[in-house]
């Protein structure tokens, strides 16, 4: 670790080194181009004085020595100060060009005050030169030839001054030698053109320095020097751009490798980190079958048992034991569905479903907790809200278990409230709420709430237990769903979660038995909470009843007095505070007016006695608290119109479920593989109950060999078994020529993301999770076992559709022991819910939707099954397994459905009306030895 650290320190110093380096030099490369660049400017300036200068002293006509003296002056500083500069640097003094532009620049300084020097002198002879003019003019012998000569002397010199040519420079040599040799003999004369003579000579002298000027020399050089010096501050600029584009790569390669050396960390990394979450992920399933396998023996043997018969002792032992058998179950499942969230692999269903039936069940499954507690627990769900919705009602489901199970969990004393509202109608988007009047949430606890192991502090976790899971898996959930949960909270004040999710109306879905009360009967309602009054009064007014609501046995027995002769039913509450209201009730008992008056008690407080209590004043009508929608109108509707539907819907649907498995399932033949013998003899019994035929072996290996002596129509495969496990069996038996199609479907207790997906690529069919649920494994059973395959079993065979019966009014009967009340009740929702069955079919192959079509047919035979409707139960099966055969349905096909169901409606419609059967409309089954011949 130090040998590292100290290699990573030096390789840094490396780095900094070359960077400090690097950033020195292109400093110095701008420091040489900025100076390039203002020699280049002061060159321009110098340029710019040369010019302006040079023009002024040569193109001026009058100007007095003083402005002339101090141009020269100031030209001279600005090109000292410019010498200057070049001269202090080493480098650029060494350049050729810069010792040829100083010697044209002090030859050019030279020349200047040179030719200043001689305008002076040419001024100096001048003055005498006119004297000595005007002296010879006035001479008495000056005739007009001299003075003529004279003037045209005078005339040229003063030509040349102003503009030198070459001829007026001859013709006044000429003059002079002619003056010269004429008037030799007189010195005036002579002097004059002797005076003449000097003065030609400088303006001679001073127009060649003048010309010489003019070419400017030095402005050349000056010139090509400055575009030198642009020259090389663009080089200079070049070369940094360069270096920093270098600079820039190299840079770009050091990221790029220090990222690459960090990617190649990071993947390691995330390998070592994939290995551990394997390592999890397979701890858990490990862990979850091992803890699932005990789990499937105790959960279903306790149901097993409580459908024996049972003292009441016994009974409330082994529900006892299933109830904590399924607390533990959810608990293993809340671990499953985090590690599934955290993985990315937890998908939601879209599945029509009945919110009453939810709040039912939720109703039911804190009913217990509730009474232990002494807490009321209210459901109330808003008439704008649609029973029938589209959604995954199991995570639905979920959510509000954990929510309302921590509600209860942390009250102590008070009221648990669910409600359920229209937050918004379009798009549709339903708010649940829980309001509780518990221990409450400190703000700065709040934000820690949806984290997953954690709960509020760990005295909390003492007293009330839990894993700290359940919120956090609600939170991701709601968030799958569209949604997130929100919390208000005040310490001892309580708390409110709430969240709203977007939901559609259901699509296959029709509206179930609606409860309505045309007569409008008179209803008293008692009850201390006003909560509970309010839900009652809005249920049942909106059932077409009319509530008198009272709070107190005060005003109850006012009302009876008032009221007494118009009411149908008394709903009473058992504690009321200080108050009883079977106090009431056996008042309005021994009344002999009150007495016909039915009373129904509810309560949240069963456990104390009240049953006792009830029967010794002959009260039997009882609903437990929290009620709901369902469960008050059925119970009224019981009371005020004699009929008991639930009861009979139950037993007719439970009775024909079983039946209707057993007629599917009979004769099947089962190959079971699990190594666990608690698991063995509890499938047995499952299936024993439907009459499957069923062979046992302990391990693959034997798996394989007797798929190999024998046939099969499905096996059961438990994946992590000895000597060979589930998936190496599926392996071999699918390598074998003849057994491709024979359904497997896994039976195991891992329930990891991704089991599922494995078991299928090795050829399994189906996946079944332990602990096993009877209905779960028969209709995995029905989902892959052929027709055909139970038509060929040799235990039953059925006519083909067109000679069996339509309806078997004694094979309902029987299954129903008789009930004519429970087989009317069947008949009338099939009637009712099914009767565009065939269009909704329809529809959905229009749509491309085969699997809606397979679930309407599977729903249409299993509604046949529980009414005998023998005819119309193959049609829709054969039709279904078609479907999940990938077949394409004719309108043959369709027509045969149609024609099937028309006649069983009719044979239903008719016993409705006539309470009759028509004649030979049920063709019984027969056994091989009695088929007709053909």
């Amino acid at each position: 670790m130090n040998k590292g650290s100290r290699k990573n320190r030096v390789l840094l110093g490396l780095v900094v080194a070359l960077l400090l380096a690097f950033s020195g030099y292109c400093w110095q490369l701008l420091s040489q181009q900025q100076q390039a660049e203002d020699m280049s400017t002061a060159a321009e300036v110098v340029l710019n004085r040369i010019n302006s200068d040079t023009v002024y002293l040569l193109g001026r006509e009058q100007a007095n020595d003083t402005n002339v003296q101090q141009r020269l002056s100031q030209l001279s500083a600005n090109l000292d100060s410019f010498v200057r500069m070049v001269r202090s640097d080493p480098l650029l003094i060494s350049f050729p060009l810069s010792q040829t532009l100083l010697q044209d620049m002090d030859s050019y300084l030279m020349e200047l005050a040179q030719l200043h020097a001689m305008e002076m002198a040419i001024e100096y002879i001048q003055q005498p030169f006119q004297l000595q003019l005007h002296k010879v003019l006035a001479l008495p012998q000056a005739d007009d030839t001299l003075q003529n000569n004279l003037k045209e002397l005078a005339q040229l010199g003063s030509f040349l001054q102003k503009s030198w040519s070459k001829e007026e420079q001859e013709q006044l040599t000429l003059l002079q030698q002619q003056l010269t040799t004429r008037y030799r003999d007189q010195p005036d004369v002579i002097a004059l053109v002797q005076l003449s003579a000097d003065l030609s000579r400088q303006v001679v002298a001073y127009h060649t320095l003048r010309n010489r000027l003019i070419d400017m020399h030095v402005v050349d050089t000056l010139v090509r020097w400055k575009l030198d010096r642009l020259e090389c501050a663009a080089k200079l600029m070049n070369r940094f751009y360069l270096m920093v584009l270098g600079g820039a790569l190299i840079c770009f390669g050091l990221v790029a490798y220090t990222l690459w050396r960090r990617n190649q960390k990071l993947s390691e990394l995330s390998h070592q980190t994939g290995l551990l979450a394997q390592a999890k992920s397979d701890f858990l399933a490990n862990m979850s079958h091992e803890i699932r396998t005990p789990m499937n023996a105790i959960i279903g043997f306790s149901s097993l048992a409580l459908q024996t018969e049972l003292d009441q002792q016994q009974r409330d032992y082994l529900g006892k034991i299933k109830s904590s058998s399924d607390t533990l179950l959810l608990l293993i499942n809340d671990i499953l569905d985090l590690t599934k969230v955290e993985s990315g692999k937890l998908t939601l269903e879209e599945i029509d479903f009945d919110l009453s039936e939810q709040l039912d069940s939720l109703a039911g499954m804190f009913a217990d907790l509730a009474e232990r507690k002494h807490i009321e627990v209210i459901i109330c769900k808003s008439s704008d809200v649609p029973v029938f919705l589209r959604g995954d009602p199991l995570r639905l489901g979920q959510v509000l278990v954990n929510l309302v199970n921590n509600a209860i969990k942390f009250t102590e004393r008070g009221e648990v409230e669910v409600s359920i509202s229209l937050a918004s109608a379009h798009p549709m988007r339903i708010r649940f709420s829980i309001r509780d009047t518990g221990i409450g949430i400190a703000e700065d606890k709040q934000a820690h709430l949806f984290q997953a192991f954690t709960q509020i502090d760990a005295s909390n976790t003492r007293k009330y237990g839990g894993s700290g899971l359940g919120l956090n898996i609600s939170q991701r959930l709601v968030e799958l769903m569209g949604g997130r949960i929100s919390v208000q909270s005040k310490p001892g004040v309580g708390s409110l979660f709430q969240f709203d999710i977007p939901m559609t109306q259901a699509v296959y879905g029709v509206a179930g038995r609606k409860v309505f009360f045309e007569h409008q009967p008179l209803v008293m309602v008692m009850d201390d909470n006003e909560l509970v009054l309010d839900l009652a009064k809005d249920i049942l007014t909106r059932a077409g009843v009319r509530v008198l609501a009272v709070n107190s046995l005060s005003r109850a027995r006012q009302v009876l007095r008032e009221e007494g002769q118009s009411l149908k039913l008394a709903i009473l509450d058992w504690r009321m505070g200080q108050e009883d209201g079977l106090d009431l009730a056996l008042e309005m008992y021994q009344h002999s007016q009150w007495r016909r008056i039915p009373i129904l008690m509810i309560s949240a407080w069963s456990r104390d006695g009240l049953h006792g209590k009830m029967e010794s004043i002959g009260l039997t009508h009882f609903l437990p608290k929290p009620m709901t929608e369902n469960s008050l109108l059925a119970k009224v509707d019981e009371l005020l119109n004699g009929s008991s539907y639930e009861h009979h819907l139950r037993q007719a649907e439970a009775q024909g479920d079983q039946q209707h498995f057993k007629s599917l399932l009979q004769g099947t033949r089962v190959l079971l593989a699990e190594d666990n013998r608690v698991n063995q003899q509890l499938i047995i019994e499952y299936l024993r109950r439907v009459d499957a035929v069923v062979t046992v072996v302990n391990n693959g290996r034997e798996a394989v060999e007797r798929v190999a002596e024998q046939p099969f129509d499905v096996i059961l495969m438990d994946l992590q078994m000895p000597v060979l496990d589930g998936l190496d069996a599926t392996r071999q038996i699918r390598k074998m020529v003849d057994k491709h199609d024979v359904p497997i479907i896994a039976l195991t207790a891992s329930a990891m993301p991704g089991d599922k997906e494995r078991c299928l690529g090795v050829g399994m069919n189906g996946y079944v999770t332990k602990p096993v649920s009877k209905l779960d494994l028969y209709n995995n059973l029905l989902q892959w076992v052929k027709p055909q395959e139970l038509e060929q079993s040799g235990m039953l065979e059925v006519k083909p559709p067109d000679m069996m019966g339509v309806l078997d009014l004694q094979d309902a009967l029987k299954r129903l022991e008789q009930d004519k009340e429970a087989l009317q009740i069947l008949f009338k929702l099939f009637m009712s819910e099914h009767k565009d069955d065939l269009w909704e079919i329809r529809s959905a192959l229009r749509r491309q939707q085969p699997d809606v079509a397979c679930k309407l047919l599977h729903t249409l035979k299993g509604v046949s099954a529980n009414i005998s409707a023998a005819r119309l139960q193959v049609v829709a099966g054969e039709l279904e397994w078609r479907l999940r055969q990938n077949e394409v349905l004719s309108e043959a096909d369709l027509e045969q459905l149609q024609q099937v169901f028309s006649q069983t409606r009719e044979e239903v419609s008719h016993f409705l009306l006539t309470g009759e059967q028509h004649e030979n409309s049920y063709s019984p089954y027969t056994t091989g030895d009695d088929r007709p011949s053909q």
